[in-house]
């Protein structure tokens, strides 16, 4: 086997990446280096499908690189490595994350890099150069709307519109990139890596994908992503940073808002002598109901989600697309060996 080749197992959320990952680690000697933009914050587990829910782990180590999972007897690295109140930026992430996967190599294993934000990974893959962001102009723009920070940056880097829509935090860097540098994001300098990648997708019609979707939302709740959400508020992080991780931790957050908005709505109109006159101090109905809501609305803000990071992927023509772990052992082997 040669070396310096790193294998990259990507797909849209809930594409069962994961589980095929920790399968190839254990056939080919390798270890795996998440490329995920939350499951880096410490306490965000459930929301963010962190590997190692559902699988037998322990944290073995903990070094320069962090925490060290060993999540079904193989290496995790990339996990738990920031304090959700923190920002940890693109250009962070890549400096350890190569630092990491240059230590696999040296140790004559094979890095596989698992996730599904794209922007990490092509940093990664495509050696991505940062310039460095100014604190001052950041704040300025994070005062401004999501609409707002699309009508600027469509006319200097559209093709970053395209890519970071609906997402504040990746419009901002965008236009923070080029206000600081007068070039846009897209077109900011790459330099070739020194190793090779092998780039694998999990394939699944946009039915499957959706009930698997579908499924692990239901899964989560009842494993406790509310409660979760709740738990960090109460440990002192703001309900606007909750909202800037999206999906999950926007929508469980909004709900918990409201909720407790109209809880204190009906306790303030609540008259102790009307209690056996038919009225009653019992929200749990209206609660029930706004629950049921947010977890559709979730799912389908999930499936939105699935398809933008299909449309990533898709113009990345160096991707294997592959139907199960079979044709993706096949594809590892006539590359390693």
């Amino acid at each position: 086997m040669k070396n310096n080749k790193l294998v990259a197992i990507i797909g849209p959320t809930a594409s069962g990446k994961t589980d095929i990952a920790i399968k190839l680690a254990k056939q080919f000697n390798g270890e795996i280096v998440c490329a995920d933009s939350r499951t880096i914050y410490r306490g965000m587990d459930i929301g963010t499908a962190k590997p190692f829910i559902g699988y037998e782990h322990k944290i073995i180590n903990s070094n320069e690189f962090g925490p060290i999972y060993q999540i079904n007897g193989v290496n995790h690295y990339m996990i738990d490595i920031c304090d959700p109140k923190n920002v940890y930026t693109v250009a962070e992430f890549v400096k350890l994350a190569k630092s990491v996967i240059s230590n696999i190599f040296l140790r004559g294993k094979t890095p596989f890099l698992v996730g599904g934000s794209g922007l990490y990974i092509d940093a990664i893959l495509q050696n991505f150069q940062f310039p460095k962001f100014d604190v001052e102009l950041r704040k300025k723009l994070e005062l401004k709307s999501e609409d707002e920070l699309t009508k600027e940056l469509i006319i200097v880097d559209p093709i970053s519109v395209e890519k970071y829509q609906k997402n504040k935090r990746r419009l901002i860097r965008a236009l923070e990139v080029y206000l600081l540098t007068g070039k846009p994001i897209s077109k900011y300098n790459k330099r070739k890596t020194n190793f090779q990648s092998l780039i694998l997708a999990i394939d699944w019609t946009r039915s499957e994908l959706y009930k698997r979707i579908d499924d692990r939302v239901d899964s989560r709740i009842k494993l406790g992503m509310i409660e979760e959400v709740e738990n960090l508020h109460t440990s002192g992080l703001s309900w606007d940073r909750l909202e800037s991780f999206g999906l999950e931790y926007r929508y469980i957050a909004e709900y918990l808002k409201t909720k407790n908005e109209k809880r204190k709505a009906t306790i303030k109109n609540f008259h102790p002598a009307k209690i056996g006159r038919g009225k009653k101090f019992n929200t749990q109905k209206d609660n029930d109901l706004l629950k049921q809501e947010m977890i559709q609305v979730l799912k389908f803000k999930i499936h939105a989600f699935a398809r933008r990071q299909l449309t990533w992927f898709r113009k990345n023509k160096e991707i294997v697309w592959v139907k199960n772990i079979n044709e993706a052992k096949k594809n590892i082997k006539d590359y390693l060996y």
